[in-house]
């Protein structure tokens, strides 16, 4: 697997409208945190809510799995989503989440880190990464539905909205191997 990839219009804009409405509408937002559920600003200032979309939205993890998979060929191992809701999040004009990891290794529960873009009406609220080795800042494409993933232990940011409201989805998976997997020499 490479570092990261953006699988475009994973969401149709319809359904985006829908997740967006119903979790505006139903979600309690509270101060996003950092680390070790520790509340400070001048790393993170945005909203949070967590949420499993199963009931309203049974395809949806579903989806994720087969078009993930489709991209991350990791011999003996699977795609591990088991009992991971979603992070609805939400930055106003100001707001933003400086550079951290979701991990600190590829041996974690976190061994991939996902964000869905739900709109595109703000400015400013980019979600980029830097690789190691590599001095390059890496922006990820915005587009209404696109899905980015990328390995957890990579350095990544949300720079500032500079104007409207920026939301997104996001969420983490691991990998587990495949019960009976048969290693090969070919």
């Amino acid at each position: 697997m490479n570092n990261y990839f953006t699988i475009k219009n994973f969401l149709s804009t319809e359904e985006t409208k829908k997740l967006l409405n119903f979790s505006k509408k139903n979600l309690l937002l509270k101060p996003g945190k950092v680390g070790n559920n520790e509340l400070n600003e001048k790393r993170r200032k945005s909203s949070i809510a967590f949420i499993n979309y199963d009931n309203i939205y049974p395809f949806f993890k579903e989806r994720l799995i087969v078009q993930i998979s489709e991209k991350i060929k990791l011999k003996g191992y699977e795609i591990n989503f088991e009992n991971e809701p979603f992070q609805f999040t939400e930055y106003k004009k100001g707001e933003y989440y400086d550079w951290h990891t979701d991990s600190d290794s590829l041996n974690s529960i976190r061994y991939c880190s996902i964000v869905i873009q739900l709109n595109d009406k703000y400015t400013g609220g980019d979600l980029e990464m830097s690789l190691k080795d590599s001095d390059e800042i890496i922006k990820f494409e915005n587009g209404i539905g696109n899905l980015f993933v990328f390995l957890s232990s990579i350095w990544h940011r949300v720079t500032p909205v500079t104007t409207g409201t920026r939301y997104s989805l996001v969420n983490w998976f691991s990998i587990k191997p495949i019960k009976n997997y048969k290693k090969t020499l070919i």
